[in-house]
C-alpha cells in the first residue's frame, strides 16, 4: 500500500513539474515573441535604442537565439553608421551602411533604409571632392595675392545651395574665412594703391609747379634777359626773386600787371613792350617814391 502511495506521489510530482516547465517554456516564447515584434516596431519608428533594449531582451528570452541577435547586430551598425554620417565621418559611415545592407535575414526595414544611406553618402563624398578642389583652388589664388580671382572661385561653391548643407559645415566655414581673407587684402592693397597714387601725383605736381614757376619767371623777362638767364644756371642779375615779385610783401598778381599796363599805356608809354617784371618794377618804383602810377610812368618812362 505504501509503495502505491509512492508511485503515486511521484506521478503527480512530475506532472507538476512539466506542467510547470511547459507553463514557463510557453510564456518564455510569448515574452521572446513580443519582444522580437516590439523590437521591430520600434525600427519602423526610427527608435533604433529602443529596438536595441528589446532584441537584447528576447536574447534573455531564448539564449544565444540567431534571430535575435542578426537584428540586435544589424541595428547597432546602423546606429552606428548613423552617428558617424553625423559626425561627418563619411567613409565609417559607409562601410557600417554597407554592413547592414548585406545582412542576411535581418530586418528588410533597416535594409532599404541603409540602401537609400548609402547612395546619399556616396553622393556627399563626391560633393566634397568637388567642393575640396575648388577651394584649394581658392586657397591657392589667394596666396598668389588674386584676392579677387579667389573670391570669384569661392562665389562658385556659395552659389551652390548643397554647400550650406550640414554636411560640408567644415568647409563652408574655411571658405567664409578665405572670403574675408581675401577682402581684407583687397581692401590693403586698394590703400597701398592710393597712397602710391597720391605720392605720384603730388610728385608730378611738383615737378608741374616747378615748371610754371620757371616759365613764368622766363615770361616775365625781356628776350635778351632770358637768353642771359638760360646760359646761366646759378643765380645772377637777370634772375627773378621772390622779393622782386613782391609790393609791400604781397606779391604782385597778374590782375594787378594787367591793370598797370593800362595805367602806363595812357601815360603815353608802350607797355605793350615791357616784360611782367618791368611793369612790377615800375609798381614798386612809384610806391617807393610815393608817387602814382601814372606819373611815375610819364617822369621816368618816357
Amino acid at each position: 500500500m505504501k509503495k502505491w502511495v509512492w508511485v503515486v506521489a511521484t506521478i503527480v510530482v512530475a506532472l507538476l513539474i512539466g506542467g510547470y516547465a511547459y507553463s514557463n517554456h510557453h510564456a518564455t516564447a510569448k515574452e521572446y515573441q513580443a519582444a522580437m515584434a516590439n523590437g521591430r516596431t520600434a525600427i519602423q519608428s526610427k527608435h533604433y535604442t529602443q529596438a536595441e533594449s528589446y532584441f537584447q531582451n528576447a536574447l534573455k528570452r531564448r539564449l544565444n537565439d540567431k534571430t535575435a541577435q542578426r537584428y540586435l547586430t544589424q541595428t547597432q551598425r546602423f546606429v552606428s553608421a548613423e552617428n558617424a554620417l553625423d559626425d561627418l565621418h563619411f567613409a565609417s559611415a559607409q562601410k557600417h551602411y554597407q554592413t547592414v545592407q548585406d545582412t542576411k535575414n535581418g530586418s528588410q526595414v533597416l535594409t532599404k533604409r541603409a540602401q537609400d544611406r548609402l547612395k546619399q553618402v556616396k553622393t556627399i563624398r563626391g560633393n566634397v571632392k568637388q567642393f575640396k578642389k575648388l577651394l584649394t583652388q581658392a586657397q591657392g589664388q589667394n596666396e598668389a595675392l588674386n584676392y579677387g580671382q579667389s573670391n570669384t572661385t569661392l562665389d562658385e561653391l556659395f552659389n551652390n545651395s548643397k554647400f550650406r548643407q550640414h554636411y560640408y559645415k567644415n568647409l563652408y566655414s574655411q571658405a567664409l574665412a578665405l572670403r574675408k581673407a581675401n577682402n581684407a587684402g583687397q581692401t590693403a592693397s586698394l590703400a597701398s594703391s592710393a597712397s602710391s597714387t597720391a605720392a605720384a601725383s603730388s610728385s608730378e605736381s611738383s615737378a608741374t609747379s616747378s615748371s610754371t614757376t620757371t616759365s613764368s619767371s622766363s615770361a616775365s623777362l625781356t628776350s635778351s634777359e632770358q637768353a642771359a638767364a638760360k646760359n646761366y644756371s646759378g643765380s645772377n642779375e637777370y634772375t627773378v626773386t621772390k622779393k622782386q615779385k613782391e609790393l609791400n610783401g604781397k606779391t604782385i598778381t597778374a590782375d594787378q600787371i594787367a591793370s598797370a599796363r593800362k595805367t602806363i599805356n595812357a601815360a603815353g608809354v608802350q607797355a605793350d613792350a615791357m616784360s611782367d617784371q618791368d611793369v612790377r618794377v615800375a609798381l614798386q618804383q612809384a610806391n617807393k617814391k610815393d608817387m602814382s602810377l601814372s606819373a611815375y610812368a610819364k617822369q621816368y618812362l618816357q
